[in-house]
């Protein structure tokens, strides 16, 4: 009797979970019965992204309950996310304190500490804690011979936690948010929790919220844990290390550069930094806007730095992401491989970001014209947030200089109904020169409707557009309209109605199937994902 292939059985499986996870557990438990094979491609599809610990899984005995060893081996990305909560109540819940105002000790973290040496395939671990990660757990994670990528979050952090760290232990990914970075992108979406005042008032974000010892301690996690020799994949917040520290280490495998928190100050240029990583090609500068801050300046001059590094180092990215607290005045002149840029709006929680004027877009497109003898860019996606209202104009020069973009966002930070004055026949014409344009997403005014009216008609206008810009761009594949989305009853935020577009070839028509909602979870910038994926 054949015997079914293992990679055939799991592509099934995952189809099967894709279908039924939350709907109907019982039919992946009844697909599960059928043969060995088939089970174990069910629990390495079902256990391969796990969390502890669960509030509700518990038993007087043993107090909290850790997953059996039988699952430990399908464990691929693990999250150990300790509920905020547990810490403040009274008596505190799954913890001590041993003193009042003392710190939060958690329980049975030591059956975390045990099982971790013993999940064969665990490549991913992220954590998010209210108290000192244990020096037991990080020692256990160093074990983790197959890990890859560690991700410390909202996590109070301290020179005594640094593990030892086997020479055979090689990250390639390395992220840590410092506690209580809370940040608004635009004025879209965002994580619920930061519109709870609770988030605000947690003892251990406002004892350890700048905490200096925490910039010690992430370097020494960076350089000592992460090695720089094997990390692929940096995030890191410039509120816990400066240029200065990165630009002192060779970064010789480096693909991406996330930096986060607030503009750094010091005498360190950015070009210093990217000397050190000669494959770089994806940097984001996601600083949030503060109105004391000058702002950071990417280039100071057309010169060459104090370190003999020259603006054309810039050459080298691909992709790049920047916040408005960024001073970018002349990049783009030297931006000459750029594929994908993103220029985003973001402030600290829980103000509203100011995005940048048309004007200031203006310049962006000036400089990137100055930057090619040929006036024509290599962007081929293009994400921007602006101030004032989009018109034909705007999207025309948008195409003049980047006529090979294939997707195209065009967010209005603080979006509001309004009649237009452009019809759509000028938004089509304006897009004209885009022959490769697959993906569209643009914040044209519409009249203003009433969202919670019966008839719905702000999204039947919406839909009509949407039919006639696919017939216009035979390129289209997806299109999506802003609107001002209620989120309660004085709050607002902005929201994208999108459509796949499907073209019937043999009678030339196009029919829309409208899709659900998509946003970026921070620092994701390039492709937006549906609420309630992980993608951490």
């Amino acid at each position: 009797m054949p015997t079914l292939d293992s990679d055939v059985s799991y592509a099934l499986v995952r189809k099967v979970i894709a279908l039924y996870r939350d709907s109907d557990v019982d039919v992946i438990l009844n697909l599960a019965s059928t043969c060995r094979v088939i089970r174990e491609s069910c629990l390495s599809a079902l256990f391969s992204d796990v969390h502890w610990p669960h509030g509700n899984k518990h038993d007087e005995e043993s107090g909290l309950l850790f997953f059996p060893p039988t699952l430990w081996p399908f464990f691929r990305r693990f999250r150990l996310i300790w509920p905020e909560d547990w810490p403040d109540a009274n008596p505190p819940r799954w913890g001590d304190r041993y003193y009042i105002g003392g710190d939060y000790h958690p329980r049975h973290i030591d059956k975390l500490v045990a099982a971790l040496p013993a999940m064969p395939s665990l490549s991913s671990f992220y954590m998010s804690c209210p108290f000192h990660p244990p020096n037991s757990m990080l020692n256990a994670l160093t074990q983790c011979r197959s890990l890859r990528d560690l991700s410390i979050n909202d996590t109070p952090l301290y020179m005594s936690v640094i593990p030892r760290v086997p020479a055979e232990f090689h990250l390639e990914r390395f992220s840590v948010v410092p506690v209580a970075e809370a940040v608004r992108v635009g004025e879209g979406p965002f994580d619920a929790r930061y519109a709870e005042s609770a988030y605000y008032v947690r003892e251990y974000r406002k004892k350890y919220k700048n905490d200096i010892l925490a910039r010690h301690a992430a370097t020494a996690f960076l350089f000592q844990v992460g090695k720089t020799a094997y990390l692929r994949h940096v995030q890191l917040s410039a509120d816990l290390c400066t240029l200065e520290t990165l630009a002192a280490h060779e970064w010789p495998v480096l693909d991406t550069l996330v930096l986060t928190g607030h503009a750094p100050r010091g005498n360190t240029e950015l070009l210093d930094v990217i000397a050190q990583m000669p494959k770089l090609r994806e940097l984001r500068l996601l600083f949030a806007k503060t109105k004391s801050d000058p702002g950071f300046r990417l280039l100071v001059d057309h010169l060459p730095t104090a370190k003999n590094n020259c603006p054309s180092l810039l050459g080298q990215l691909e992709r790049l992401a920047l916040s408005n607290a960024c001073i970018i005045d002349h990049v783009f002149n030297y931006t000459t491989s750029l594929e994908r840029l993103a220029i985003c709006a973001i402030i600290d929680q829980p103000r509203v970001p100011i995005a940048l004027s048309r004007a200031e877009i203006d310049k962006v497109l000036a400089d990137m014209e100055a930057g090619h003898p040929s006036g024509e860019t290599r962007l081929r996606r293009l994400r921007i947030m602006i101030e004032d209202k989009v018109n034909p104009d705007l999207c025309s020069a948008i195409a003049m200089r980047c006529p090979r973009l294939e997707a195209l966002e065009i967010e209005l930070c603080g979006y509001h109904d309004g009649r237009s004055i452009h019809a759509w026949e000028e938004f089509s014409d304006a897009f004209a020169k885009l022959t490769r344009l697959r993906e569209l997403r643009i914040c044209i005014q519409f009249p203003e409707f009433d969202e919670m009216d019966t008839y719905e008609p702000w999204r039947a206008a919406r839909r009509e557009c949407a039919q006639f810009l696919a017939c216009r761009i035979a390129t289209l594949q997806r299109v999506g309209f802003e609107y001002r989305k209620r989120t309660g009853t004085h709050r607002f935020e902005d929201s994208w109605l999108e459509f796949d577009v499907e073209r019937n070839g043999d009678i030339g028509g196009v029919q829309l199937h409208e899709i659900g909602p998509s946003w970026y979870p921070f620092p994701e910038v390039w492709t937006p994902v549906a609420p309630g994926r992980n993608i951490l």
